[in-house]
């Protein structure tokens, strides 16, 4: 099969070469091309031959390889604990010498704090705050380990008083290290508004708007109760102020970060473990800076999708950004659906997440999509998926989140199908992964072939959610890139084929 798909190429090629009127020059140079396509498609197959892939010539591979756009990625959870804690130096703040918080202040001469200075001159405790802040060393030594997905989502309440301290900085640090990777776009689920419900809302409004939001029955009926509370929200100036206020925060933020290399667009979101009232307050306050900021350009959905209150609720959060998809149809929407697998929850929980994403709150883009598998109509979601959306892989994430790799993982469902994918690494910071390494881990375990993992690249700016004019843009960029790396990756071939 790869043989035959590298004979249509090549032919493909040949006859954009005679149907053209080109000039001798331009004649040779589109031979040129063909020929380093080819031998970049041949030694990446080299690296399969034996009984093992060559790990470390894929990596090399991989991180020479320009990677497009990173559109699945969270900012606090990008960001390393050793970078938080440069920003807790810099605010002269303390870590709990006992629970290896944050602390502000000290209260008093009881408390056994530490500076940053202490806690890094104790080896020891150093490492120990490495292990609860991401998941550095979670698999590879002894100790008491709390279950994967509860690891992984305790480490932002560490650091989550000092994320958000110096956006501007975490946003540099991020764009100088996709530059370093040859990654020219990064899509940032950066934080959500932060809206208060109990200073939208009178308490006895919240308990009766969550009572009958539960228990509504249908779309209209909740749609029903959204329009009355839009209404109470619309009049509250804390929730325009708070939303204003945002935007300007972000904008700030995002001040020299675009260039002529590099673009950061930005998506909000709701947390999903919250109740109805709050959770809703925060959706459409998401929507609205969508429709306000030009660099927020779509809506999301975090938190651990197996919360109790997540599962409870997910079909009403559905039918909620069902609602404000209809009042605002130009702001784009990607969800994290299907993060879950057998086990983790009872087995009914998994078999319509992804489907109610799409037919309920038509998301664009699902984030993660692990239990296709096991969704009750699982053919005619996999043709829906084919034709009107697009699956954000993150195999680390996945791994230990979930304890799904290899054939466990429905990568190659999709890839067979024909569903367009986009290769992404969800949390890098807490996973201490790159996009480099989620490439080469795709290659390593499925071995699709180098047009695919091509494919894959120009799908990250493709179906990202930028406008139309800027992935021309990036996609121009990228095609450069890869004119330069197939040239350089021909000439190591040369040097390796003796």
């Amino acid at each position: 099969m790869k043989f035959i798909k590298k004979i249509i190429l090549i032919v493909l090629l040949f006859i954009q070469i005679v149907s053209l009127p080109l000039s001798s020059k331009q004649n040779k140079g589109l031979k040129t091309r063909i020929f380093n396509l080819n031998a970049t498609s041949k030694f990446y197959e080299s690296m399969f031959e034996g009984d093992k892939p060559n790990i470390a010539m894929l990596t090399l591979f991989c991180t020479k390889m320009p990677k497009g756009g990173d559109i699945h990625h969270h900012f606090s959870g990008s960001l390393y604990a050793e970078t938080f804690l440069d920003w807790i130096k810099k605010k002269n703040w303390f870590i709990d010498k006992k629970t290896l918080r944050i602390v502000k202040k000290r209260e008093n001469e009881k408390q056994e704090l530490l500076t940053v200075d202490q806690l890094i001159s104790d080896n020891d405790r150093y490492r120990k705050l490495l292990t609860l802040w991401s998941d550095k060393d979670y698999q590879n030594h002894d100790h008491l380990q709390p279950p994967p997905d509860s690891e992984f989502f305790k480490t932002f309440g560490y650091f989550r008083a000092v994320s958000h301290e110096y956006m501007n900085l975490g946003f540099n640090i991020i764009k100088q290290r996709a530059i370093r990777e040859n990654v020219d776009y990064i899509e940032c689920m950066v934080s959500r508004v932060g809206i208060k419900s109990k200073n939208c809302f009178a308490a006895d409004k919240i308990k009766k708007f969550n009572n009958v939001l539960r228990k509504s029955t249908s779309q209209r009926e909740v749609n029903k109760i959204l329009d009355q509370m839009s209404e109470i929200l619309f009049k509250n100036n804390g929730f325009n102020s708070s939303v204003n206020q945002f935007i300007t925060m972000v904008q700030k933020s995002h001040q020299g970060i675009d260039d002529k290399n590099f673009t950061m667009r930005y998506q909000t979101y709701p947390v999903r473990v919250f109740p109805p009232v709050q959770f809703f307050a925060d959706l459409l306050a998401a929507y609205i800076v969508v429709e306000k900021s030009p660099i927020f350009v779509g809506v999301n959905i975090v938190a651990p999708e197996n919360n109790t209150t997540a599962l409870a609720d997910y079909t009403l959060h559905m039918q909620m950004f069902n609602y404000l998809g209809g009042k605002y149809p130009k702001a784009n929407c990607s969800l994290h659906a299907g993060e879950l697998t057998l086990g983790m929850v009872s087995p009914g929980n998994l078999t319509f997440h992804i489907k109610q994403a799409r037919d309920i709150a038509d998301a664009q883009r699902i984030g993660h999509g692990v239990t296709l598998p096991y969704e009750q109509d699982s053919l005619s979601l996999l043709e829906d998926l084919k034709k009107n959306a697009v699956i954000e892989i993150n195999l680390t994430s996945n791994q230990f989140v979930l304890g799904v790799k290899g054939d466990s993982h429905p990568y190659r469902i999709y890839s067979s199908y024909g569903v367009p994918l986009v290769i992404c690494t969800d949390d890098s910071g807490i996973l201490r992964n790159n996009l480099s390494n989620e490439y080469m881990l795709l290659a390593s375990r499925y071995q699709p072939d180098y047009l695919k993992i091509k494919e894959y690249v120009y799908n990250s700016i493709k179906y990202s959610f930028l406008t139309y004019s800027r992935k021309a843009y990036l996609k121009t960029i990228l095609d450069q890139k890869f004119l330069i790396f197939e040239r350089e990756i021909a000439d190591l071939y040369k040097k390796f084929d003796r």
